[in-house]
């Protein structure tokens, strides 16, 4: 009698099974940083064409009026009543509000292929900066225009948030929205009095080495975290005289008495910010699309304001982005920088102004 053969069926171990498996996260975890490296260079490269793209409308908004818009008009009241010539300080008091301007990136909407949108806006009133929010209503004059999200002012980096901008206009190292010459950036706000309107000629450091844009954070909406695009209103001393930082005393006060105290109110009040960052690009003011360089890229501090209530005349709004390492800034001559987080806060106010008299290397920043 034949004894027939046993069939076995060939099979993967325990221990196999596991080595296969251990090999496979290996790999992903080898492979993950470096997809994630690609896809992060993707997004960066997305941000650094916006920002080109903003620099050509700015050229092309120059050659066309002779000179750079504003940061932020002087004055207007809200529809449907038209502003009477004075500001609410004035004798006889007027209805003229600053906050309520319209800024740079308005402007140039021509310049950008959006005529359209530029077309619903309505010049002859200001934009009301806080309706929308928080689930208030609207502007009625401007809400088609205000509300149109447009692809160029979104860095994908920054990933979802309430806002609709990442991009803002350097005001220099100015504290709050004037643009006081020492502290000017390439763009200005025009004041009675004060400051004119900047222009190629006024940049004496060199349009290479003068801030036009800067990258800054979205806000979330969300009042129950803190996020790097949120301020925190009524935070800090008023500080500074002369309203500019301008010298290492500024700077040492800046460091010894003002981000001590902005330090120490964010931690014994955490949610109370301002979450509505770059809500509005059309918007003229340090809220939605002005910034200002006070403090060094990405800083480790938060963004803090004397203002209370919604932070938006004076203060911190500082460059900040989510690339490792450093932000995208737009110079005046149309180009693109990558500036890292380690560069020296004179280099920063340096860059950051445009009448300083300061040379800048290229291996400074």
């Amino acid at each position: 009698m034949r004894s027939q053969g046993i069939r076995r069926r060939s099979a993967f171990t325990l221990i196999e099974l596991l080595v296969v498996i251990a090999i496979i996260a290996v790999l992903i975890a080898l492979l993950l940083p470096a997809v994630q490296a690609a896809r992060e260079a993707a997004r960066r490269s997305q941000c650094v064409n916006n920002l080109k793209q903003i620099g050509l409308a700015l050229h092309n908004y120059e050659s066309t009026n002779g000179s750079f818009p504003w940061t932020q008009g002087t004055a207007s009241t809200l529809y449907p009543t038209a502003f009477n010539g004075n500001m609410s300080w004035d004798t006889p008091a007027g209805n003229g509000q600053e906050y309520q301007n319209f800024g740079s990136l308005a402007l140039m909407l021509p310049y950008m292929e959006q005529t359209a949108i530029y077309n619903s806006l309505n010049f002859s009133f200001g934009l009301n900066t806080f309706a929308g929010q928080s689930g208030s209503g609207y502007d009625v004059c401007q809400v088609t225009g205000i509300t149109a999200t447009i692809g160029s002012f979104i860095c994908p980096s920054d990933g979802p948030g309430k806002g609709r901008n990442n991009y803002r206009a350097s005001n220099g190292t100015n504290w709050d929205w004037w643009s006081r010459e020492s502290g000017a950036g390439a763009l200005t706000r025009p004041q009675r009095g004060g400051q004119t309107i900047g222009t190629i000629s006024g940049i004496t450091d060199g349009t290479s080495n003068t801030m036009a844009f800067f990258e800054r954070n979205r806000g979330d909406g969300d009042g129950s975290k803190f996020n790097y695009g949120d301020v925190y209103p009524g935070a800090i001393p008023t500080a500074f005289p002369a309203y500019v930082l301008s010298n290492p005393a500024d700077y040492a006060y800046l460091t010894s008495t003002v981000m001590p105290a902005c330090i120490a109110f964010a931690k014994a009040n955490p949610g109370s910010t301002w979450d509505w960052g770059g809500f509005y690009w059309a918007a003229g003011e340090y809220t939605n699309s002005v910034g200002n360089s006070n403090v060094t890229p990405n800083a480790k501090i938060p963004d803090c304001s004397p203002w209370g209530g919604v932070g938006t005349g004076y203060g911190f709004f500082s460059a900040r982005s989510r690339h490792p390492g450093g932000v995208n800034v737009l110079t005046a001559d149309g180009s693109v920088k990558f500036i890292k987080d380690s560069i020296n806060y004179i280099t920063w106010y340096a860059l950051a102004t445009r009448s300083g008299g300061e040379v800048i290397s290229s291996d400074s920043y």
